[in-house]
């Protein structure tokens, strides 16, 4: 069970009891809602309502001032740097050209055709995977699948 989906009904699982003041396992009796459920106790037969932890928000403040304008030009300067990068592999004239396609294999320094993304530069090969390089960002893609 992950903390972000509730066990199955009559399926046991650890939690903690406040009647036995303890860890112990306890029984899904039904889902009320999507983020809770009624479970019993096995040792103790109490019943209670078990509910999913909520998720932690960032309570901060927005950033204002000298903090924004830097936060900017961090984001603004990663941005020109991947352009810089994409645009410096797109350039290669001498690279092979191929259609993406999961069955395909794919070489290193290969400009690719995505139906979605685009065209790109595989900067990186391995046996199962390609990282390509996108006009907006960096993948990773499946390849060589048959």
């Amino acid at each position: 069970m992950t903390m972000n989906t509730l066990p199955p009904v009559a399926k046991s699982f650890f939690a903690f009891c406040k009647k036995c003041d303890a860890d112990r396992y306890h029984v899904v009796l039904a889902h009320t809602t999507s983020t809770s459920a009624k479970i019993k106790c096995e040792i103790c037969g109490s019943l209670k309502t078990f509910s999913l932890p909520k998720a932690q928000t960032r309570t901060g403040k927005p950033l204002t001032g000298a903090a924004a304008k830097k936060r900017e030009q961090t984001m603004n300067s990663r941005k020109s740097s991947h352009r810089n990068e994409y645009d410096m592999l797109m350039a290669n004239e001498k690279a092979a050209t191929a259609t993406y396609s999961m069955k395909g294999k794919f070489e290193k320094n290969t400009k690719l055709d995505h139906p979605k993304f685009g065209m790109g530069f595989i900067k990186e090969a391995m046996s199962d995977k390609i990282e390509v390089v996108f006009e907006d960002e960096v993948r990773t893609l499946i390849h060589n699948r048959v």
